[in-house]
């Protein structure tokens, strides 16, 4: 991930918290609308850091805790 796209994800993490991704998404959908296309491929980015950096911190937090889904849950086999 380009260092600008990062920095600006954990930044809006920081500034808004769970609505961060929020927040991102409408200036990606205002990118669209203008047709801007650099800014939307930006924004884009943006959007795909903050959910990758969330993933990564509430997974860990719940492999920490033991909270069921934590894990990859096993296929079931089917008999055969």
């Amino acid at each position: 991930m380009p260092a600008r796209v990062d920095e600006l994800a954990r930044k809006l993490i920081e500034q808004h918290g769970s609505r961060a991704v929020h927040i991102a998404v409408e200036r990606l959908n205002q990118s669209i609308d203008e047709r801007d296309h650099p800014a939307r491929d930006f924004w884009a980015q943006v959007v795909h850091a903050i959910h990758e950096y969330q993933r990564l911190v509430h997974g860990s937090n719940a492999r920490a805790t033991g909270e069921p889904g934590a894990t990859l849950a096993k296929k079931k086999r089917n008999p055969r």
